[in-house]
């Protein structure tokens, strides 16, 4: 791949090639290396599908066509565009030194980091959710609902851990809250559509965004409910008071007094609830007995879900 950047490009200097990480999706097809140089690092995402997916092209248009929305904002900004392989199976970006969101709220998960966090999180979204107009509609969780039934009809090592019972009285009780805000006004804005906490990169300059592959118009709060259920899921104290969101309220507060659209609560407390039951219904049986991740997950999503409802 290297090979043929140069011969597109006409950079032939010699990089360090250093393998990053492999896809969780997709690992044999999509990977992600850095390329070291003493002119400056690059990152280099493989995606060996690229050509039926063309999220290799997808990615360079849209940061491309996004970068004026970020030319002027100090605080975050977009991984910049270097090239994009010509048969759509590599990207290559500049390189961002620092922790992503995600890490920096596992290794520090203090009111006083999650502030922080939580602002660059709202910050980086006030941008992108403005880059393109927006739409008023109304909210309606349907879609929730449906992927709950779903997942609690599973059978067997496949199904739920919390059971087939746990499950049906979890989704009633998200039927009785989200049918109170049935259509309650709401912005459809550019999301990302993949805004956990892995996807923003924290470095002393500056928050920057990563992985624009997921972009669609869709309701901008669930980029929201993604980046905040990220953060607080890994957070292992327990003991602490939750926000009516099921955060920490150092997270919560930062986050929804920077986030500067409209972001009804009753509507974003709902979406919460839905996504931490959708990540609950999530760890089957067979997840639960495998991994001690998932069990000491399950119970972190419990205490959650139970602070909710």
């Amino acid at each position: 791949m290297l090979s043929r950047y140069a011969q597109a490009t006409g950079d032939t200097r010699s990089y360090d090639l250093v393998h990053l990480a492999n896809s969780s999706v997709n690992p044999e097809a999509r990977s992600v290396f850095r390329l070291r140089h003493t002119d400056g690092h690059m990152a280099l995402k493989v995606d060996l599908d690229g050509v039926e997916t063309g999220r290799p092209a997808r990615e360079y248009k849209t940061l491309t066509q996004l970068a004026p929305a970020f030319a002027n904002t100090p605080d975050v900004r977009l991984i910049d565009p270097v090239w994009v392989d010509r048969d759509g199976l590599a990207l290559l970006t500049k390189f961002i030194s620092g922790p992503t969101a995600l890490q920096a709220a596992t290794d520090d998960p203090t009111a006083e980091n999650l502030t922080v966090l939580g602002r660059k999180g709202a910050q980086f979204l006030n941008v992108l959710h403005k880059a393109e107009p927006v739409k008023e509609i109304g909210y309606w969780p349907d879609w929730v609902v449906k992927r709950l039934t779903g997942l609690a009809s599973k059978t067997g090592s496949r199904a739920p851990q919390m059971g087939t019972s746990g499950c049906r009285n979890l989704i009633r009780a998200f039927r009785k809250l989200s049918d109170t805000q049935r259509g309650t006004a709401c912005w459809k804005t550019l999301a990302h559509g993949d805004f956990h906490g892995g996807n923003l990169i924290i470095s002393e300059t500056a928050a920057t965004g990563l992985d624009m592959t997921e972009m669609r118009r869709k309701l901008g709060l669930y980029d929201a409910v993604d980046y905040l259920t990220s953060l607080d899921i890994q957070r292992p104290d327990l003991e602490e008071p939750l926000s009516d969101l099921g955060v920490h309220p150092a997270l919560d507060e930062s986050f929804t007094k920077t986030y500067g659209h409209p972001l009804p609560r009753d509507v974003l407390r709902c979406a919460m609830l839905g996504k931490w039951l959708i990540l609950a219904f999530k760890i089957t049986a067979a997840r639960y007995a495998a991994s001690r991740f998932q069990r000491v997950k399950l119970i972190r999503l419990q205490a959650r879900i139970a602070h909710m409802t």
